[in-house]
């Protein structure tokens, strides 16, 4: 029975307009929940409910059994489930977190201890435009416009496409990077053999020098987070403006970006 549910809740995933990023959080939500429950029914998921909230963090449980239930609306509506039995199963309450963010100086002084030129120059993108991950490892060369001193992002959120400026340090280091180091291939930034930039590697990286620098870890999201306190603190930046430069549909999605000035870590 399981079999049959899992290779439902695949096809419902593959067949849904969901980015990339989310299908494949959501096929990791389906497997982990097949090789736990035995049945679709209320008390085999409110067992697995428990065994979540004994396992994990509250907010990993919530996002898990959200994404599940959002699945399992599908089934009931083509009706290979009478009733969505996760309304019936206890939710976590995620307690409040307060997030630091990193000043620029911060990030900034990390990144210049970084010495693999890609990783650098990768970093060194994201501190100055406030990319996603995903989005600044699908560049490719020819997103770069050196004339209009702009950044052509099409791997946005929903597929979206938009440009960010092209900041005057930011081209400085881009420029040497494509002139010296970087490899004759497609994607913008790219390993030797010509593969996108390795997201292990670099996080490694980030994670070392960051541990170093400042006892505390950078993660990829927080040079984001910084890009937008910074234009929002320091250089008064209104929010729809940073709103449309990070790719967000809704306002409400930056607010929570730009952290008040007293949660900016020192």
């Amino acid at each position: 029975m399981m079999t049959y549910y899992q290779e439902r809740l695949l096809a419902i995933i593959e067949q849904a307009d969901y980015s990339l990023l989310t299908k494949k959080a959501y096929r990791s939500d389906v497997r982990h929940l097949c090789r736990h429950v035995e049945r679709i029914d209320v008390p085999s998921l409110q067992r697995y409910g428990k065994f979540l909230r004994d396992t994990y963090a509250p907010a990993t449980v919530a996002r898990r059994l959200h994404a599940l239930s959002i699945l399992f609306d599908h089934l009931v509506a083509e009706r290979s489930l009478q009733t969505n039995p996760l309304i019936r199963v206890k939710k976590p309450v995620p307690a409040p977190h307060r997030r630091l963010a990193f000043t620029y100086d911060d990030v900034h002084r990390v990144i210049e201890t970084i010495r693999d030129e890609t990783v650098y120059a990768f970093s060194f993108l994201l501190l100055h435009t406030g990319l996603r991950f995903s989005e600044a490892r699908d560049l490719q060369l020819a997103d770069v416009d050196f004339v209009r001193e702009q950044l052509l992002v099409r791997s946005g959120k929903g597929d979206k496409v938009r440009q960010v400026p092209l900041h005057h340090a930011l081209r400085r280091v881009l420029t040497r990077y494509i002139e010296t180091i970087r490899p004759d291939a497609l994607p913008l930034f790219c390993e030797d053999s010509g593969r996108p930039v390795n997201p292990a590697k670099f996080r490694r990286f980030l994670k070392e020098a960051s541990q170093i620098c400042l006892g505390r870890i950078i993660r990829p999201h927080d040079i984001r987070v910084t890009f937008a306190t910074t234009l929002y603190h320091v250089h008064q930046t209104d929010i729809l403006t940073i709103m449309r430069l990070l790719g967000h549909s809704d306002v409400r999605t930056t607010q929570h970006y730009v952290l008040p000035s007293h949660d900016i870590a020192h």
